[in-house]
């Protein structure tokens, strides 16, 4: 699989993945795509983060979780989210080809944060290709 983004909307999602830091609150967004592959990372701490590793090993855990899904006979399951002590992370399939990684903690919202992905996500889709 191979993304082609022009730069004019990859600085479109540059900026809706700064807002959506800035407004939710998420420490971390990572958009990889399902192979692992980073493709747009924001927070500020981006540079305590290897992401690179953080979008190989998370495609991983997406497909690994989708697998395991199928073999109890669910189509997928609606929610992927981890519980830490210092930071939460909740993943999300942002079109068929990409997935939004949200690093964020704990006292937050899981609820509002899935709201709030909810209102970028066919936005930053839209700009990817669907």
């Amino acid at each position: 699989m191979s993304l082609i983004i022009n730069k004019e909307s990859a600085d479109k999602v540059e900026k809706i993945l700064e807002r959506f830091v800035e407004e939710s609150g998420a420490t971390y967004v990572l958009l990889t795509d399902m192979g692992g592959g980073m493709l747009f990372e924001s927070g500020a701490d981006v540079v305590s983060y290897n992401g690179d590793a953080l979008a190989v090993l998370s495609a991983a855990n997406y497909a690994a979780t989708n697998e395991i899904a199928k073999l109890i006979d669910e189509e997928s399951f609606s929610l992927l989210f981890h519980r830490g002590n210092n930071e939460n992370i909740h993943f999300t399939k942002v079109s068929p080809d990409v997935l939004m990684i949200v690093l964020f903690k704990p006292f937050l919202s899981l609820g509002l944060l899935r709201l709030k992905i909810g209102k970028i996500q066919d936005e930053i889709a839209s700009l990817l290709g669907k």
